[in-house]
């Protein structure tokens, strides 16, 4: 710490605003990792996914133009190598299933594998650091800072609880492979927490893939590993995208329309092996929801 900022802090009146401010943050972290380990996790835990799977397809008839004709919370496999890009710090936090959005949300974007988190993974994992040494340490101190806890921990105590929470998974994913959420969390199979808090991902208008939420350290586990697929659920599809969906589908039930472009074409050729279309062509399809057929 500088000279300068002991003075400052040395310094600062009682009932300074920025303590209020960390008391607030502290208060509000604990509550909001109580509120999830006691109210929100227990109630998905049990919640069927059926019922969101059935208001989409309502959704979807509807409003056919703002809603994918994919089944919304069905799993793609994914090669982990193929996302690269995170739009965390964009991405709205209310979820957005099946939805098809237009715009630039796919213009503004980070590095995934720069992000504090994969970065401090790798120098864990690969350069061999202590975990006090490693990036992983300002990824947690933000995570407090800005939310009052950080993946469930609501002190800066709980650091070394979470590197040894880290060491378990990464060992798992190594020694067992990656396996899904249902898979990990036992009979509730279709219990709605296991889908959702798969790795979450939005699809960019040329199919790129986006980070978004959940699984960030999973995924950059598996990256490091080397693990040749992992399930995703998608949330957005640029409309672009989505006009590629509709019309290899069209394609696939009836003539070619003579009024598409050729530029529309263009990305059809990479339709094979592109997770995102793979329940449209002659393959079997990675989806697998309850209530929904892929």
């Amino acid at each position: 710490m500088s000279s300068r900022a002991s003075s400052s802090r040395a310094s600062s009146p009682v009932g300074d605003p920025d303590d209020a401010v960390s008391r607030h943050r502290r208060i509000r972290g604990r509550v909001a990792a109580a509120l999830r380990s006691r109210v929100t996790r227990p109630v998905r835990g049990v919640a069927p996914l059926a019922p969101l799977a059935a208001a989409h397809r309502l959704r979807r008839r509807l409003a056919p133009g703002r809603y994918t004709d994919a089944p919304a919370f069905a799993l793609r496999r994914v090669d982990p190598a193929r996302i690269r890009r995170s739009v965390l710090e964009t991405a709205p936090r209310t979820p957005q299933w099946g939805r098809v959005v237009g715009g630039d949300f796919d213009a503004e974007w980070e590095p995934f594998d720069e992000r504090p988190v994969p970065t401090g993974l790798r120098q864990r994992y690969v350069e061999g650091r202590d975990w006090a040494d490693t990036a992983l340490v300002e990824a947690f101190d933000d995570q407090l800072a800005r939310f009052g806890n950080a993946w469930g921990h609501t002190s800066r105590e709980g650091f070394t609880r979470r590197c040894r929470e880290i060491d378990r998974l990464y060992a798992s994913l190594r020694d067992q492979g990656y396996r899904r959420q249902e898979t990990l969390r036992g009979p509730d199979a279709y219990a709605t927490t296991a889908r959702l808090d798969e790795i979450n991902v939005d699809v960019g208008r040329d199919g790129t893939l986006y980070w978004r939420a959940y699984g960030q350290h999973r995924l950059a586990l598996a990256k490091l590993l080397g693990i040749e697929s992992v399930p995703v659920l998608v949330h957005r599809r640029h409309a672009s995208w989505q006009a590629i969906r509709d019309g290899l589908r069209d394609t696939a039930s009836g003539p070619r329309s003579d009024r598409r472009s050729r530029s529309d074409r263009r990305p059809y050729s990479d339709r094979r092996s592109h997770p995102d279309l793979r329940d449209l062509v002659a393959e079997t399809s990675d989806a697998d929801t309850p209530g929904e057929s892929s």
